[in-house]
């Protein structure tokens, strides 16, 4: 009796305990290669999140609230929150960090613009660049520095869909590529000249030749439906592509757009991202599980761990500089929102 007693007491403070060690950092799991660090609670924070992005020098994190309009930035440093910042934004969904010209770019798909900040300070209301409704995901040509962002979209009632093209030493734009249907994801090809973009209701990702500012090729997803998000491990010449129907992790051969393999992921998939280093991929959704694969060779992939999070953690963040993964986890029923911090290990 007295040893049951005390196994249910140990099992209750176990239980008591096992978030603090969480946010204290807990063990690794060496299948998915994550060990969560911190989750940090987020003031002031209702609604959704949407994308994410990071200054590695700094170690400052920048997260889309975009249904009250802010900006809350972090310290991944010490794992705390630092700020909150509102005025310029719009619905602001998307984030790009654009080192060598010292802004920050946050997308404002309502009132289709993109505001400039300045990195370090951060102080609004920063310049303002028009493009057009829907301005969402972007990607940054640090050599030409030219800023890609998606926009419109005939499927979704803003005009014809196009890629914007911000020359940002002028802070101007300068040209849009059109694509008819409203595009997505978009990941550049930094040893050439192609922009794949993502077309969800084409089934398709577009390649697009970055100098002349054409589509060269289509290649069409042939048992997969609506491509989300792209990812690129340009050595291996490998394109990994989210699809949300079915709910599918699908590698192509970025050359000839060949369908090299694909595997089950997370339900209403949001993010893929491709860990170089230790050859791993990770896929998050509103499902809340992050979704961990090993990279066994170019063509050869497995599904490593399910990690479970929380319902609505969509939006997610690879920071390979600083082996971290960061999740944003969003306020579902009475759970609080979240910033979970994780450390990407070999």
């Amino acid at each position: 009796m007295k040893d049951s007693n005390w196994s249910r007491c140990f099992l209750l403070l176990l239980s008591a305990a096992m978030p603090l060690l969480a946010a204290a950092g807990g063990p690794a799991d060496t299948d998915s290669g994550l060990r969560l660090l911190a989750r940090i609670p987020v003031p002031g924070m209702t609604g959704t999140w949407d994308h994410l992005a990071a200054d590695a020098r700094t170690g400052r994190l920048f997260a889309n609230a975009q249904d009250i309009h802010s900006l809350k930035v972090f310290d991944l440093q010490s794992n705390r929150f630092i700020r909150t910042i509102t005025g310029p934004f719009n619905r602001n969904q998307g984030a790009a960090l654009l080192g060598n010209t010292g802004q920050l770019a946050i997308s404002n798909g309502r009132s289709g613009t993109v505001t400039l900040l300045d990195s370090t300070t951060l102080e609004p209301p920063g310049k303002s660049v028009g493009i057009g409704l829907g301005a969402d995901l972007m990607a940054y040509d640090a050599a030409t520095k030219m800023l890609y962002v998606d926009h419109g979209g005939r499927d979704s009632n803003r005009g014809f869909g196009a890629v914007a093209i911000i020359d940002t030493a002028r802070d101007e734009l300068v040209a849009d590529i059109p694509t008819d249907l409203r595009p997505a994801a978009m990941a550049i090809e930094r040893s050439g000249a192609r922009l794949f973009v993502c077309i969800p209701n084409a089934n398709q990702v577009a390649v697009v030749d970055r100098p002349s500012r054409q589509i060269t090729a289509r290649f069409d997803l042939t048992n997969s439906k609506k491509p989300v998000s792209i990812t690129f491990d340009e050595a291996d010449k490998r394109l990994f592509v989210l699809t949300r129907t079915p709910a599918q992790l699908v590698v192509l051969d970025s050359d000839t757009g060949r369908t090299v393999t694909a595997l089950p992921t997370v339900d209403e998939a949001e993010d893929v991202f491709y860990d170089a280093a230790h050859h791993r991929l990770y896929t998050t959704g509103l499902e809340g599980v992050v979704h961990c694969y090993r990279q066994l060779t170019p063509d050869h992939y497995e599904l490593a761990a399910r990690v479970p999070v929380k319902p609505h953690a969509g939006s997610s963040l690879l920071i390979p500089e600083l082996n971290r993964f960061v999740v944003a986890v969003a306020q579902h029923g009475n759970e609080a929102p979240e910033i979970w911090v994780y450390e990407t290990l070999p």
